[in-house]
């Protein structure tokens, strides 16, 4: 062989080399991993407990050790049944600690739909909870469904038309608009979450068509809900939807909201004809939402003032 020949064979061979590896490494990346091969197994939060949680991994439901702030929905990899990781969260809901507002708590993670549960009267509709959920959601990434549950109780919701999201109107008991629900939540992880005493839980059951959670009934003398659900978890359809429920909240803290975040849950006021383009809608001259004023404009300025 002439020089020119040798090195283009011996490039010939390097390039061959190369490809080999390449190929070897992709197999290895593409080939699933095992517990064997790295001391680690691959599970799905879905429930969570003091220096516990509980996970789905291998088909199979078991208690692992957990000193890692997880929430249902998250991805871990689990060692010696301990969480050893989590994976990096794609969507959150989460809500001020009620011990601490300055510390942020993870509800739910990795979730799609973020389904707000309120009722009309038992115990009474409140819009300004749904702005707070909205936000949320905006925040976490996380589409909003409203469902409004117990239309046996309630069929009148003109209430709730202020809100621009996909309404869903349900009663648990009766089964009124639970297929429909079903169908939306197909193949999908929703998180259920409202105020206390709305009915997730029987909602949940409804939806499941069995019992997997514990129900409870709204407190005559106060109005108020009482708390059946006292942790998250996550529950598995046959529909392949995948369902977080959530304990009751009375109230829903967001800690520090920006004006980005508030006009999410607002999108009604987009457009509406401000001189400004970037209005605030609070003290701006030519400003048309405040000059139009209404029950959505109000809640937007108690939101608004936590700025």
């Amino acid at each position: 062989m002439t020089t020119r020949q040798e090195k283009r064979a011996h490039g010939d061979l390097r390039h061959r080399d190369r490809e080999k590896r390449l190929q070897k490494l992709l197999a290895a990346k593409s080939k699933p991993k095992t517990e064997s091969d790295t001391g680690d197994a691959e599970a799905l939060v879905i429930g969570i407990g003091p220096g516990v949680c509980t996970v789905f991994c291998n088909e199979t439901t078991k208690l692992v050790r957990c000193e890692m702030p997880v929430a249902p929905g998250d991805e871990v990899s689990v060692r010696h049944e301990k969480v050893a990781g989590i994976a990096p969260r794609r969507t959150t809901l989460a809500r001020t600690d009620p011990a601490n507002p300055y510390r942020e708590r993870v509800i739910a993670a990795n979730i799609d739909l973020l389904v707000i549960v309120a009722s009309m009267e038992d115990p009474p509709f409140r819009p300004g909870l749904v702005d707070r959920y909205l936000i949320a959601a905006a925040r976490g990434g996380v589409s909003p469904i409203l469902c409004l549950n117990k239309m046996d109780v309630c069929a009148e919701t003109s209430a709730a038309d202020i809100f621009r999201v996909p309404v869903v109107r349900c009663s648990a008991v009766t089964g009124l608009g639970v297929h429909s629900l079903r169908d939306l939540l197909a193949g999908s992880m929703a998180v259920l979450a409202g105020h206390s005493g709305v009915g997730k839980s029987s909602l949940l059951n409804a939806l499941a068509d069995e019992s997997h959670a514990r129900t409870g009934a709204v407190r005559d003398e106060t109005g108020k809900g009482r708390h059946t659900t006292t942790g998250s978890r996550l529950y598995l359809l046959r529909n392949g939807a995948r369902i977080i429920d959530t304990p009751g909240v009375r109230e829903f803290g967001l800690g520090q909201v920006t004006l980005a975040e508030l006009r999410a849950a607002f999108p009604e006021f987009d457009g509406a004809g401000c001189r400004f383009r970037d209005c605030a809608h609070r003290e701006e001259p030519g400003c048309a939402v405040r000059d139009a004023g209404g029950v959505r404009y109000i809640s937007y300025l108690r939101i608004a003032g936590e700025l």
